[in-house]
């Protein structure tokens, strides 16, 4: 029973006892019913107080044991990184990268192993900060032409090591947006870490900007096995299942996802996910584009209902071209205060 319900029922076991009083009943006999009153507020209350109780322990038990599942499936992840690297510097150290060619092509593998280490600790870290209010950002107006750069640099040489080519689409000159880099990183090595990673050999990966009229939009195409249509609506949630796709048994957390959700959000974004025609997935985000000089900023709010409008226009159109294509998911958190 609600707290309202609680007390409309104590006001009228009250005012019955008054009734009683004003009749000419004994004063045993309305003391009797305030007291019978009390003791069924008093029952009921504790009852309540039980219920909510026992429904915050569930929901405390639950959030360790996510969090706890996500620790482990994101050190999982860190052994792969870790290998690479412990074993490049091995072959430098005892002689057997012995050209300067040989070397260099090991320290680059090494290098890209620490940086996809440092994108999973990240996502760990961030987490913390986005759920205790402690996120900072350094927003800034960069290039798309730039950004890219920076992800095919990064994403290249794993790509490579699995087989998977990978391509950034054309980019409209000049187009940019306003975020943080380091964040915009994040996201996208999540993204096309998993693009990759569900994608088979000789398969390619795209990365395909797009510009709307005040938002920037990068997909992400793959051709790996799909998501599982059960699966769609809880992507980007907190409490998503751990794999990519249910016909996949490769090692993943979901983590990635919501860290990118709540990251985009916060940087007055959104993100989502459709079908691809054929075979694979599409996930995307959209960025602001960068205000011209002298235009006054968005704020994040702002920034998030424009990208959820245009998003729903987007959406709209292609659903209109393609009725009968699966419906598409897409997520934009709650802006910041």
């Amino acid at each position: 029973m609600s707290d309202r319900a609680l007390v409309l029922s104590s006001v009228a076991v009250a005012l019955s006892a008054f009734a009683l009083v004003g009749i000419g009943a004994p004063a045993w006999l309305a003391g009797a019913v305030a007291a019978g009153a009390a003791a069924e507020f008093g029952l009921r209350a504790r009852r309540t107080v039980r219920a909510a109780v026992l429904r915050t322990e569930s929901e405390l038990k639950r959030s360790l044991r996510w969090r706890e599942e996500q620790l482990a499936l994101t050190a999982h992840e860190l052994r792969t990184p870790l290998t690479a690297i412990a074993t490049a510097i091995e072959l430098v150290r005892d002689g057997i990268a012995s050209t300067p060619e040989e070397q260099a092509t090991f320290l680059d593998q090494a290098q890209a192993a620490s940086r996809h280490m440092a994108f999973l600790v990240n996502d760990v870290v961030d987490l913390a900060a986005i759920e205790g209010g402690r996120i900072r950002l350094q927003m800034r107006e960069h290039r798309v032409s730039d950004l890219l750069a920076d992800v095919k640099k990064i994403m290249e040489l794993p790509a490579q090591t699995r087989g998977v080519s990978l391509a950034i689409e054309g980019v409209e000159e000049p187009l940019s947006v306003y975020a943080d880099k380091g964040r915009f990183l994040q996201v996208a090595f999540n993204l096309v870490a998993n693009a990759i990673k569900f994608s088979g050999p000789g398969a390619t990966v795209r990365i395909a900007p797009a510009a709307g009229r005040s938002q920037v939009r990068f997909e992400v195409h793959d051709t790996g096995p799909g998501i599982h249509e059960g699966r769609r609506a809880s992507l980007f949630t907190r409490f998503s299942e751990p794999s990519a796709s249910s016909e996949d048994s490769t090692p993943g957390s979901g983590l990635g996802l919501y860290v990118s959700s709540m990251l985009i959000a916060h940087m007055g974004g959104a993100i989502g996910f459709h079908p691809a025609p054929e075979r694979g997935s599409v996930f995307w985000f959209s960025l602001p584009r960068a205000e011209r000089r002298g235009a006054k900023p968005q704020s994040a709010k702002s920034a998030q209902d424009t990208a959820a409008t245009e998003e729903a226009a987007t959406d709209a159109a292609a659903a209109h071209a393609k009725a009968d294509e699966p419906e598409s998911v897409a997520c934009a958190a709650p802006a910041p205060a």
